[in-house]
């Protein structure tokens, strides 16, 4: 991805506030000439405006897991980062899969030598940040490489899995971060482990498949068991229903199912099926990068805000100063 590419437009944030495209104009700096719904924003501007109307960015932490794979994590993923960065968020997305997804998803795959958390995990006040990559404004990445897989060894001992993931995210937020999101990979390695000690949620995509169900059912015990393994608090579970096709009977059935059995877990937000995902893959871009409006833009968009609970009254125009 192009740094600079996706920034949060002035009609993109009058939308989300329920304001008019002048009004966001007028409360904010201008960084480009031309129409003034099609001005991009810089990410101080949409946090001014959005913390003014009290949303949170105080640091946290949120990780796509689930034991069975091919079922959305990286896309979540990379679309929350994104978008969060979008909403004003200083965001960096940790890539602890050695497939790498992400990494290529932003166009950023390491080179031979670029440290990957294999390498920083152990010192991350001295690497990690020298080992970002900054993707855009306000988004930056930890890539990753199949040399990740061999963390398995290197953190054998439990008191290292419990502290890897939560070490270097104390480095992030020193560093002024408001947002780790972690993409992880589909195994019960050490990499998710560490991950699960550390995140304030997790969210599990998950879609019709029944290996991805049972999926579901071993993540939300292994969570629980980890937790009490370690004596921590558990982080809150969220459950995304990330490939939702309305033409096809299974999905009514998965909905209902995951209405009955995960009430208060569900996500009132659902992805549906759509080729925006492929496409955007293809070009390395975002499904945000497309001014025309599109279901994988919109779907993605609500859960963020849902997730970052990014809720807006509308203001009157005397407030906007």
């Amino acid at each position: 991805m192009t740094k600079n590419r996706y920034q949060m437009t002035v009609a993109g944030l009058a939308q989300t506030l329920g304001m008019s495209a002048v009004d966001v104009a007028s409360a904010s700096a201008k960084t480009e000439s031309g129409p003034i719904d099609k001005q991009p924003l810089a990410p101080a501007n949409v946090k001014a405006l959005l913390q003014a109307r009290g949303v949170d960015y105080r640091f946290r932490t949120i990780a796509h897991i689930n034991l069975r794979g091919g079922i959305g994590k990286t896309t979540a993923s990379t679309s929350l980062a994104l978008r969060a960065a979008h909403y004003g968020f200083q965001t960096c997305l940790l890539d602890l899969d050695p497939q790498g997804s992400a990494s290529l998803a932003y166009d950023a795959l390491p080179e031979p030598d670029d440290p990957i958390f294999y390498d920083v995990w152990s010192k991350p006040e001295d690497m990690l940040t020298p080992a970002l990559r900054q993707v855009d404004d306000s988004l930056y990445l930890l890539p990753s490489s199949l040399e990740n897989s061999m963390l398995d060894s290197a953190m054998a001992n439990p008191g290292l899995q419990k502290n890897a993931v939560r070490n270097s995210l104390a480095v992030l937020q020193a560093r002024g971060f408001d947002l780790a999101v972690i993409d992880c990979p589909p195994s019960l390695g050490t990499a998710v482990i560490s991950t699960i000690c550390a995140a304030d949620i997790v969210v599990i995509p998950v879609w019709s498949d029944p290996f991805s169900l049972k999926g579901l059912e071993l993540t939300v015990g292994e969570i629980q068991a980890i937790c009490d393994t370690f004596g921590i608090p558990a982080p809150a579970i969220r459950v995304l229903y990330a490939r939702y096709d309305r033409r096809e009977r299974i999905s009514e059935r998965t909905l209902d199912y995951l209405r009955q059995h995960y009430a208060d877990l569900l996500l009132p937000d659902i992805i549906r099926t759509s080729s925006e995902f492929s496409k955007a893959l293809a070009k390395r871009q975002s499904v945000f990068a497309s001014r025309r409006k599109n279901s994988a833009a919109d779907d993605y968009d609500s859960y963020v805000r849902s997730l970052l609970n990014i809720k807006i009254t509308p203001s009157k125009p005397e407030d906007l100063s």
